[in-house]
């Protein structure tokens, strides 16, 4: 591409600091998290330059490009030339060796980030107007509005461009929304060097009209940069030239999971919407798509059914203004994913841990008040990856309140939704044996003793001191003593005693729905069999509901007939449940069921998809349920 005058400027160092080959802003970007870094740092750009009401469109395009296409790349290969021989030797050498070959490439793989429906880079480049949004992205570092609805609060964002570029350079065309004129802007992150005459130049490369010694000067109107399109609507564009991850990642699959991480709330509001364009094909992240789309990712679609949650926690905060808490407590999943926390850009924060909680559920702590939000982006570091309460004076305070918060909201679930733990101590020294709760008393017995597979020994049996019935209270583990009443023979000739019946509501730890399936697929209508599914249900303390939690492998539509579980968790096949409606809840989504006798007709299950349904009865009665 022909530019005229214009090239990669690279100031003489004079007196100043030097420049090694690592930048100390690409480290907080570094590492394992460096895609997702990309998607947080210029997503959270994009959506500080929100236009009006309209969504927030990202554009992830990854393409080839001639090098010859690059503007100002002759000048600029001279110097990463210089600097690769002058780092030799020295840490970070081999960034500037990668950056050196690159650049002497006749193609380069180039990820462009668009957005759209944004204020472009407004201002001037002039030296005179540092803190433009125009000068303060291509050239800043450490400038940024104090704007408290923006996400950005250190101004280092920019610095992921040169990070994700093997020749640690990045260009940027923009239109902003007072002028119709398009900028091109570039940045080189390289190390103080020498030139060819031998003069000390600074290791920071601005993409400038090198005949204008004492100010800068971006082109404008710039003709289209290899493949993409020319701009044509105010919003930016970031070209990373040799994206370094573009044989890894060639269908930009990584950076679409970093988005449904990174920005699930935003995206399910309909804020921001993110699409994935390559040679190979193109995929498109927004309201519509996104159930489809988090089936990819088992951490993302945990955390999609929790912010569908249809009954959320919400506490209105003198300091903070209005918080919300969104659970979905999940049996199937491999661990707990603990709470994840957002604010006014509705991008992931920070993870708060509860390890007292005694169930598996992913969670999302909402702060978009305005008063929370300015806060709450007080305490973040540059990566905004956590709230750090020594941040601020009431940064200590401002985390108690809210962890106390999502504490008490954890709890409250788990009395809907579990009920109360039992905690025997010592109890596992004796008897390797679930206790079994009676739904028609509440009371419990020792069961049917176990010993592990192909053992012979019985195990001992425990007797409870007994309790007057009182009903179950959020989040409490109760404490029953027990005592060894006689210890089983190894030749199983003593029958073991029964412990006294323990009054008082309880849950069992055993999961429920692992009774065996009966009928034939093809006879009459499909039916659902206990091995179609995960299972689990419980009932809610304070009415008579009962929920089941059902997550099939595979894509299934039929009947789940129900059947009462009695003493022991024998099925009871010839009660009739008294149901007197029922609905199944999906993504968020409510749907009324039909129902003949024990039996919830014409259901439809996703694959790997969680759905809740809720049964009320008529009579005020808890049970435990299997699948028959």
């Amino acid at each position: 591409m022909t530019t005229s005058n214009f090239g990669f400027y690279f100031e003489r160092s004079g007196l100043g600091a030097a420049q090694g080959a690592i930048s100390p802003a690409q480290q907080f970007f570094e590492g394992s998290l460096a895609e997702a870094s990309l998607v947080r740092e210029t997503g959270q750009n994009s959506i500080d330059a929100r236009a009006g009401e309209d969504p927030v469109r990202m554009v992830f395009e990854l393409s080839d490009m001639a090098t010859e296409d690059i503007p100002g790349i002759q000048g600029l290969r001279e110097h990463i030339s210089q600097v690769e021989q002058q780092t030799r030797g020295a840490q970070g050498h081999a960034g500037m060796s990668t950056a050196h070959q690159t650049a002497g490439r006749d193609r380069v793989p180039v990820l462009r980030i668009s957005d759209y429906g944004t204020n472009g880079l407004t201002g001037s480049e002039s030296i005179n107007e540092p803190e433009s949004p125009l000068s303060a992205l291509t050239r800043g570092a450490g400038i940024s509005s104090d704007d408290g609805s923006r996400g950005g609060s250190f101004g280092i964002g920019s610095a992921v461009g040169p990070m994700a570029s093997d020749m640690s350079t990045v260009l940027y065309t923009s239109m902003p929304i007072d002028d119709p004129e398009v900028v091109l802007a570039g940045y080189s992150s390289l190390a103080s060097h020498r030139d060819s005459s031998g003069t000390w130049r600074t290791g920071d490369g601005f993409l400038t009209d090198l005949g204008i010694p004492d100010d800068f000067r971006y082109l404008r109107n710039p003709a289209s940069l290899g493949p993409f399109s020319q701009r044509t609507e105010p919003g930016t564009d970031s070209y990373i030239l040799g994206y370094r991850n573009a044989e890894l990642d060639p269908d930009l699959q990584h950076i679409k999971i970093a988005a449904l991480r990174n920005f699930l709330l935003a995206i399910h509001r309909g804020t921001l919407v993110v699409e994935g364009i390559t040679n190979g094909g193109s995929w498109r992240l927004d309201t519509e798509t996104l159930a489809d789309h988090v089936k990819d990712d088992p951490e993302a679609a945990a955390f999609y059914r929790a912010i569908n949650d249809p009954n959320p926690i919400t506490k209105t905060s003198t300091r903070l203004g209005k918080i919300t808490l969104y659970i979905d407590v999940d049996d199937s999943l491999e661990k707990t994913l603990h709470t994840i926390t957002t604010r006014a850009p509705l991008m992931r924060i920070s993870t708060f841990r509860h390890t007292s909680i005694p169930m598996k559920y992913a969670a999302v702590l909402e702060c978009s008040d305005p008063k929370g939000n300015q806060l709450l982006r007080a305490l973040e570091p540059p990566q905004h990856n956590t709230w750090d309460a020594a941040r601020a004076a009431n940064g200590k305070a401002l985390l108690d309140e809210l962890k106390s918060f999502v504490r008490e909201g954890l709890r409250s679930r788990i009395k809907q939704q579990v009920g109360d733990q039992v905690e025997i101590k010592g109890l596992s020294r004796y008897l390797p044996v679930e206790l079994l709760e009676d739904p028609t008393t509440g009371k419990t017995g020792t069961g049917t003793p176990f010993a592990g597979a192909g053992t012979t020994r019985e195990s001992s049996t425990v007797q409870g001191a007994e309790q007057t019935p009182i009903p179950a209270t959020p989040g409490t583990r109760k404490t029953v003593r027990v005592t060894v009443r006689t210890s089983a023979s190894d030749a199983g000739e003593k029958t073991t005693k029964k412990g006294k019946d323990r009054g008082g509501p309880g849950t069992r730890k055993s999961k429920g729905g692992g009774m065996p399936g009966s009928g034939q697929p093809g006879e009459g209508k499909s039916r659902i069999n206990a091995g179609d599914v995960r299972f689990r249900s419980w009932s809610d303390t304070g009415a008579s509901d009962i929920y089941l939690a059902l997550t099939p492998t595979e894509d299934i539509n039929g009947d789940l007939e129900l059947v009462a579980l009695g003493p022991g968790g024998r099925s009871e096949d010839d009660y009739q449940l008294p149901i007197a409606s029922s609905t199944i809840t999906t993504n968020g989504k409510a749907s009324p069921l039909t129902h003949k006798g024990n039996t919830l007709t014409d259901m439809s299950l996703s694959a790997n998809v969680t759905s809740q349904v809720r049964i009320s009865l008529s009579s005020n009665h808890r049970y435990r349920l299997g699948i028959k």
